[in-house]
């Protein structure tokens, strides 16, 4: 068995980080899931050009699949970094699992928050189908889902 790469560069800041996981990894995972794409199908909106446009991805447990193993120092110091941006949780679980990932990016193209709607029909009860990063892991609180909307608007 071949291990694939892992989705994210090691020696990123967290910044870096973060990108590489909600521009990347999640869309990439978008366009592999048939889930996902039948959910954005159902809401009319799976057209390839708005998925692309606005990074739309999907969270499926397959992150930390792709990394080293916790055991090892340089899976452990990864999955605390990823912790500490909001993607995985305390538990190591993905934060956004079973969601569509839209990600907000700021004037800069950084993402500073994350919506994540949950798209998958076995949910626990209680589990909230609408997600945001963690408080602590969140930015400044700017950034606008569709920017050159808001540039054309009055």
């Amino acid at each position: 068995v071949r291990a694939l790469p892992p989705p994210v560069s090691f020696d990123a800041d967290d910044q870096a980080l973060r990108n590489q996981v909600a521009l990347v990894y999640y869309p990439g995972e978008l366009k592999r899931s048939p889930e996902a794409l039948a959910y954005l199908q159902a809401r009319g909106i799976d057209h390839p050009e708005a998925i692309e446009r606005f990074k739309l991805g999907f969270a499926n447990r397959t992150l930390g699949l792709r990394l080293p193993n916790s055991q090892r120092v340089t899976g452990s110091r990864i999955r605390e970094r990823l912790q500490r941006v909001g993607i995985l949780r305390e538990s190591g679980h993905e934060h956004f699992n079973g969601s569509l990932v839209i990600p907000i990016i700021d004037e800069a193209g950084n993402v500073v928050e994350i919506y994540g709607r949950k798209i998958v029909r076995a949910l626990r009860a209680g589990t909230a189908k609408h997600l945001y990063l963690p408080e602590e892991c969140r930015g400044a609180g700017r950034g606008v889902w569709n920017v050159d909307a808001l540039m054309a608007s009055k």
